[in-house]
């Protein structure tokens, strides 16, 4: 055995990740997870915006790591397709698209230079924000209720800032661990 064999095997599996259809399915799918995991664990703990620690690590992460412009608005297709097919939950498909659209944009401002990306956790608290002021806008203009809002406006636009950024901090201090092995391993 001269081991091509092997060689050619393993060069071909390693082309498959690397394909961009591969990409865009697994960023695709990592939305859906994300939107899966926010519908799965509804624990009571009467804190609004506390799902965003996942979703915004979720979507900083992919947007970190994925070298398309489009990659947190393709996670967050992914949400939105997870989000009607499991809860049959239009508004929540909306605000994570949005939430995704948003990233992407924070980023393609912040990633001119390595410093300007710590803003990215930042910018993932503000982007979950965009969940209670769209409920804001549900409120007002259909005259739906619902119960993150009935502790007045600021708590939930509060809560929801604390956990997107905490959520979009883990998202990238979980890219930099990986970009710091991918370095030590070369």
């Amino acid at each position: 055995m001269s081991g091509k064999l092997l060689q050619r095997a393993i060069s071909n599996s390693s082309e498959i990740w690397q394909s961009d259809k591969t990409r865009h399915a697994l960023i695709f799918m990592a939305g859906a997870l994300a939107m899966l995991m926010h519908e799965s664990f509804r624990f009571g703990l009467e804190l609004p915006g506390r799902q965003g620690l996942t979703l915004m690590a979720i979507l900083v992460f992919v947007r970190l790591v994925s070298p398309y412009h489009y990659s947190a608005t393709l996670a967050g297709s992914g949400g939105l397709v997870a989000a009607l097919l499991i809860r049959d939950n239009p508004s929540a498909a909306i605000i994570v698209l949005s939430q995704g659209v948003l990233l992407d944009f924070a980023f393609k401002q912040l990633s001119v230079t390595t410093i300007t990306l710590w803003l990215m956790p930042l910018a993932a608290g503000l982007a979950h924000m965009l969940k209670p002021l769209f409920k804001i806008g549900l409120l007002a203009w259909a005259g739906l209720e619902t119960d993150s809002l009935r502790h007045g406006l600021v708590y939930p636009f509060i809560t929801h800032f604390m956990f997107g950024t905490l959520g979009g901090l883990i998202g990238f201090l979980a890219w930099r661990g990986m970009k710091k092995i991918n370095l030590q391993n070369k």
